[in-house]
């Protein structure tokens, strides 16, 4: 994800992506970490906080970096702290 990708996530309209979800993207590396991307993914899916497009874009975006930093999604999952002890 291009630091231009980033900037558009955070200029989007309240009605695609919350102003809450923001101060998240504004820390995010660049490019963002898989586990930043997915922190701020649930985050939209549990909340209702963004569209279809953007949650779509974020899984893209989650995927891509998963791929470059040699992971799975299973491995990933396990690190997400804010999910519980068990990543669900």
């Amino acid at each position: 994800m291009t630091a231009e990708l980033i900037a558009l996530l955070l200029k989007a309209p309240d009605s695609q992506l919350d102003y809450s979800v923001k101060p998240l993207i504004q820390k995010w590396d660049t490019p963002p970490k898989a586990l930043q991307i997915l922190e701020v993914l649930d985050l939209c899916v549990h909340g209702g906080l963004a569209s279809g497009l953007v949650i779509t874009l974020l899984e893209k975006f989650m995927h891509e970096a998963i791929q470059l930093e040699g992971t799975t999604y299973e491995a990933l999952v396990a690190q997400a702290t804010w999910r519980g002890t068990d990543g669900k």
